[in-house]
């Protein structure tokens, strides 16, 4: 009886899936082309899936991230390093953000599809543009100054990274190619 019990137990534990387990999570490391400090990544997910992109700033960096989904129940969290708290949940806060970033590290772009859209195992194609601009601290990366963010080419505006909201919604966030950043 005992052995039957055992059985039992584990036949459900191998058949019942975990209540409340996470989907994977497919990490993908952001890497700015030379002399750049902004990159525009185009994806696609379906259901449950979820993306971490990755992106290393500098401490007093400004970070600006535009998110234009085919699905409107797409969208994407900001996450700082080595925290699970978001400090912009697309959810409630829309498809733009932009921050003085008071750490320097390894922040996360995470980009998925609400509950009930992923019940439905629907898909979306996305874009997601990050930039990164702004002075960083004396004595972490000696040269760099500040960076001046322009908007699309031959829109004749340029806007500096000391403007208030660090370029304008729908421009994607790139950067005068005149210092390096982000290891590039």
């Amino acid at each position: 009886m005992k052995v039957s019990c055992i059985a039992i137990a584990t036949v459900l534990f191998i058949v019942v899936p975990s209540v409340g387990a996470q989907p994977p999570i497919t990490t993908k490391p952001v890497q700015f082309k030379k002399g750049e400090s902004g990159a525009t990544i185009k994806g696609t997910i379906k259901g449950d899936q979820i993306v971490d992109y990755k992106v290393r700033t500098g401490a007093g960096q400004a970070m600006v991230v535009q998110f234009r989904p085919s699905n409107p129940s797409t969208y994407f969290n900001v996450l700082p390093p080595g925290s699970d708290e978001a400090i912009h949940v697309g959810s409630s806060a829309g498809n733009a953000f932009s921050a003085e970033l008071k750490a320097g590290g390894e922040y996360t772009i995470r980009v998925y599809l609400m509950r009930n859209a992923a019940r439905r195992n629907e898909t979306t194609s996305y874009t997601l543009d990050i930039g990164i601009a702004g002075p960083v601290k004396q004595g972490s990366a000696p040269g760099l100054g500040v960076l001046t963010l322009v908007g699309l080419p031959g829109d004749g505006r340029q806007r500096s990274s000391d403007e208030a909201g660090l370029g304008v919604v729908g421009d994607p966030p790139r950067v005068r190619p005149d210092a390096s950043v982000n290891g590039a």
